[in-house]
């Protein structure tokens, strides 16, 4: 093991101490966030408690979203995921059936999917105070639900952020926040992608915020290596010159998010050359992605940055259930070892507080 490498061990993760309702896994056939993040927490504690120390997030009875997520998202946006569900239930028994989700056989009140989409171009349309109505306006696709637990699901990922982001700056060792939902598809207005609110921009603002306070330097990156692009992440960032984003994904002309993640979005105004979208070919191996993984973090090393963020996806795996319809990534086990290997590698010379943030997986077995 190289002495970059050992520099940040033990990695912290921090999870949160929560038992998932069995039904609220079985509302999607390709996303069960509540599984995968407890199969990850298992195996760092079963297979890898050598190398980790597990740290249980405080999470507050009155956990803010709102004043917590502010920085990076629409405030009314946050407000709706808060109150969503009550509106939802208060409906009783009379749900619109297009807005339930397909297939669903639990009990009680079925999840609530979106069922249309405002004019995103049109400035005069505003949110409908009906649930539905709402829902459409802030949500892009027709697949990604809002359920009972989820507020407090949010809560927790907040209390994980939060935490990840203070233990990173302790400069001690790299930390994993193992958080239920992936966050990087949702910009500052809108979520989707079976994202609510964005861990991955959260975490850099807050990094950002505390170097500034401590150091000077508010630079900060964000590497997404999930299949698809981040394209929320790049959107909250892309004018912003303080935070690098670059994502390394499959090519938008043949994957979602299909609109973003081209080569030549750079950002704009002051923070044009900010980000870099790297997209692959279907079928990409090690082979393929490790030069652009290097060319990643070469520009982000040229950045200087204080602060690190991985958006950890690791839908680029052989098989995947969800990207495999369009071809898929062939990455396989040993090359995450690798993967993480090239990351630190850059940091030999320095160390860079890095907090690996969860994001999509679909492949649970």
């Amino acid at each position: 093991m190289s002495e970059a490498v050992r520099r940040y061990l033990p990695v912290k993760v921090v999870s949160v101490d929560s038992e998932a309702k069995s039904e609220q896994n079985d509302v999607d056939r390709h996303n069960k966030p509540r599984l995968r993040r407890s199969l990850i927490t298992s195996a760092f504690i079963e297979k890898y408690s050598h190398l980790v120390q597990v740290i249980n997030a405080p999470v507050a009875s009155n956990c803010d979203l709102v004043g917590i997520y502010s920085s990076v998202h629409d405030v009314g946006m946050i407000q709706f995921l808060i109150y969503a569900w009550s509106k939802w239930e208060a409906m009783g028994p009379d749900w619109d059936i297009d807005n339930c989700q397909p297939g669903w056989k639990g009990n009680g009140t079925p999840p609530l999917v979106p069922c249309h989409a405002a004019f995103r171009r049109d400035c005069y349309e505003r949110v409908s105070s009906n649930v539905m109505g709402a829902f459409g306006f802030y949500c892009t696709d027709q697949v990604t639900p809002i359920v009972e637990s989820l507020v407090a699901e949010l809560k927790e990922d907040a209390s994980i952020i939060c935490e990840a982001a203070n233990l990173a700056l302790l400069k001690d060792s790299a930390v994993y926040a193992a958080t239920t939902h992936p966050g990087h598809h949702s910009n500052y207005d809108n979520f989707g992608g079976y994202c609510y609110l964005n861990n991955a921009a959260l975490c850099a603002r807050l990094m950002q915020q505390r170097l500034h306070d401590t150091t000077g330097n508010k630079r900060v990156a964000v590497i997404d290596i999930d299949y698809h692009c981040g394209n929320g992440t790049a959107s909250i960032f892309y004018q912003d010159p303080d935070v690098f984003f670059t994502s390394i994904h499959c090519d938008p002309e043949i994957e979602y998010p299909f609109n973003a993640g081209y080569e030549d979005q750079i950002g704009e105004g002051d923070g044009e050359g900010t980000t870099l979208h790297i997209p692959l070919a279907p079928g990409a191996t090690w082979n393929d992605y490790k030069p652009a993984l290097e060319k990643a973090m070469n520009a982000i090393i040229e950045f200087d940055v204080g602060g690190l963020v991985v958006s950890m996806g690791l839908d680029t795996y052989e098989g995947d259930s969800v990207p495999v319809r369009k071809g898929g990534f062939k990455l396989k086990g040993n090359d995450y070892v690798e993967l993480g290997k090239t990351i630190g590698s850059y940091m030999k010379d320095r160390f860079i507080p890095t907090v690996f943030v969860q994001e999509g997986g679909y492949k649970m077995d």
